[in-house]
């Protein structure tokens, strides 16, 4: 009988994942970048511009609603997590720094491409990632100045250690929160949220330890054209 050489077979789970990768990557890309939004967008002609400059007293086409259908932001975020497993030794934490692309597919809902790098204090050797996650965020109360919204979603993640210590390089970062969006200046918008946070490669690497957080962050949200 023919046997798998661990070694061959964790080359080959890798390579499957890289396959998963860059289909992945093509389908966000394709969904973030609508080749109707130029037709869609209407354009006020130069002189009705100029017009609505000269006459203040001529009505102006008003901002549409947060959150509607079709809007798309981009957005720089930063966070910080400690694990919520005291079994491991300490230190347990990690910090986050990264941009992300969100579009409306529906009026409340968006959809959340980002990429993030990641920093791990551990016992034994830090380690250095990037994270690439996808997540689906509704917004169920929307008013005028800020909104409430729950996500939740799905990562994956290369690190230059294990992570956790006696884990792998690379992992699966499933998470779910909650947050406030709030209005600010310019059209962009403050985030504020709390988010449970996984880390676990899914038994492809053999010992499975994972990693449970509790995560806070911040961001900044921008309208993009």
């Amino acid at each position: 009988m023919s046997s798998i050489i661990p070694g061959q077979q964790a080359t080959a789970n890798k390579h499957n994942i890289c396959r998963s990768i860059i289909f992945i990557l093509a389908v966000m890309l394709t969904i973030l970048r609508s080749p109707l939004d130029a037709v869609a967008d209407e354009v006020q002609p130069p002189s009705l511009q100029q017009e609505q400059t000269d006459s203040p007293n001529l009505p102006r086409k008003s901002e549409p609603a947060f959150g509607t259908k079709g809007q798309k932001q981009w957005y720089v975020q930063g966070a910080a997590a400690t694990t919520l497993d005291r079994k491991e030794a300490f230190p347990q934490r990690f910090g986050l720094a990264g941009a992300g692309l969100s579009k409306f597919l529906f009026d409340g809902h968006s959809i959340n491409l980002e990429l993030n790098t990641i920093y791990f204090s551990q016992p034994n050797n830090d380690a250095l990632g990037l994270n690439l996650a996808l997540l689906m965020r509704w917004h169920f109360l929307r008013k005028t100045n800020w909104a409430l919204f729950i996500d939740g979603g799905a990562g994956i993640m290369g690190t230059s250690s294990d992570v956790p210590s006696k884990g792998a390089s690379f992992n699966f970062t499933p998470q779910a929160g909650a947050g406030i969006n709030i209005k600010l200046k310019n059209q962009r918008r403050l985030m504020l949220g709390l988010r449970w946070h996984h880390i676990s490669h899914a038994d492809l690497f053999g010992a499975n330890p994972g990693r449970d957080s509790i995560m806070g962050y911040v961001g900044v949200q921008f309208p993009k054209p």
